[in-house]
């Protein structure tokens, strides 16, 4: 008799949700639910390793058993729950449900000030997902799934840029695609085409929605474990007394911590005039002067030579192929004249070969992938694209070691010396 292949995928779904169960009995962790109590499953590369695997198997299992057809009008009608959720979020949904007790429609429709009609369909398509439930008829509670959005204004903020202006322009990119036969670009692409503006631009003009996209960016963070990968995918206490420099650092969120975390690190950080700004507000008291910063314009010449390491952390994926190659070629003439080894870390999205890794991470990876497409006219790299973009900015450049598990890759580059 042959092999079940529905069977096989059933008992892989067992077999790793067993690891996990055994793990978190292990560890004393009580199993998630869906009540606003529940705990998560800690976040470690080992459980990020599991879960991506038990997706891969859970989710072909649905795959053959929903069909072509039923699965293709499952993902596409997953439009309408963006639309839900576009509601939640504009209008307070999660706000309006107190977390220790119910509201009514009514009682929702006069906090989020929608009307009752429309907050009942909203909402009910919602509780379909688990994002809140409805125990008694009209009436609503949070679900683990919903209060997160009650209690974490910053993961609330990364699920509403994404539904509000990134949702619009996303709905622009086919009529973009036929008006750029060229290739999309910062200046146009489906972004522009929805707001009228390019995104950094367009985020100047509107400073409420540039706060909310700065605490979205701060909550992806977290979630993604961005800074845990990157302080792990990487010996910083083996660096070479001098100064990591930070290009495009921002307010210097990454550098304070990764000072915070390896007292050897003295860290120079390196942006506009506006994120210096920014950055004059945080306390460094217990630093000692080592993370400092500087207003500096990544498309010219780095300023800053003889140091112990340059980072670029997710900047790559913001500009063009050109935009980028400009990007390293400033960076070359400072290592010429730091120490023969110096490492040039690009810590960015490294997409995978065909195979390298599952479908579920692979997926998770080309989502950002097209994001980027959408918003910058820009996006993600595979190794042999970094590599030429390196080859074109400097022969010299060549790419030593990729280095971390999670979706961020910290890719090593040093400038070969004959």
């Amino acid at each position: 008799m042959a092999t079940s292949q529905l069977l096989q995928l059933a008992q892989q779904i067992q077999d790793l949700t067993s690891k996990i169960v055994s793990d978190l009995s292990a560890h004393q962790i009580p199993e998630p639910n869906f009540t606003p109590s529940s705990t998560e499953i800690p976040e470690t590369p080992e459980t990020a390793h599991l879960r991506a695997s038990l997706n891969d198997a859970a989710t072909d299992l649905l795959r053959l058993v929903n069909g072509p057809r039923n699965d293709a009008r499952n993902r596409i009608c997953t439009l309408y729950d963006i639309v839900a959720w576009q509601a939640a979020c504009e209008f307070g949904f999660f706000d309006a449900v107190p977390e220790d007790g119910g509201a009514s429609i009514s009682e929702i429709a006069v906090r989020a000030n929608v009307d009752e009609e429309r907050v009942g369909r909203f909402i009910r398509i919602l509780a379909t997902d688990r994002i809140f439930e409805e125990k008694e008829p009209g009436r609503f509670w949070h679900t683990a799934r919903s209060v997160v959005f009650l209690r974490d204004r910053q993961i609330r903020d990364a699920v509403h840029y994404q539904v509000d202006e990134y949702f619009q322009a996303a709905a622009q990119t086919a009529t973009s695609v036929k008006q750029t036969p060229d290739g999309f670009t910062l200046e146009k692409n489906p972004f522009v085409a929805s707001h009228g503006a390019p995104l950094f631009q367009y985020y100047k003009q509107n400073p409420t929605l540039a706060a909310r996209f700065a605490s979205a960016m701060a909550g992806i963070g977290r979630m993604e474990r961005q800074f845990d990968d990157l302080k792990d995918s990487y010996a910083w206490a083996t660096l070479p007394k001098g100064k990591l420099i930070d290009i495009g650092g921002g307010n210097g969120h990454y550098a304070i911590a990764l000072a915070r975390t390896y007292p050897n690190l003295e860290i120079t950080v390196q942006d506009s005039l506006e994120m210096m700004a920014a950055a004059s507000l945080q306390d460094l008291s217990d630093l000692s002067g080592r993370v400092s910063f500087m207003q500096h314009n990544f498309f010219t010449a780095q300023p800053i030579a003889c140091a112990s390491a340059y980072l670029l952390r997710q900047v790559t994926h913001n500009w063009s192929d050109e935009d980028c190659i400009r990007i390293f070629r400033g960076i070359v003439p400072a290592l010429e004249k730091s120490a023969p080894g110096t490492p040039l870390l690009v810590n960015d999205v490294v997409l995978p070969r065909a195979g390298e890794v599952g479908l579920y991470h692979e997926r998770r990876l080309r989502q950002i992938d097209i994001m980027m497409m959408v918003a910058l006219g820009a996006g993600q790299r595979s190794e042999g694209q970094f590599g030429e973009l390196l080859r074109r900015a400097d022969e010299r450049l060549k790419i030593v070691g990729i280095h971390g598990t999670g979706n961020l890759s910290l890719m090593e580059v040093h400038l070969v010396r004959e």
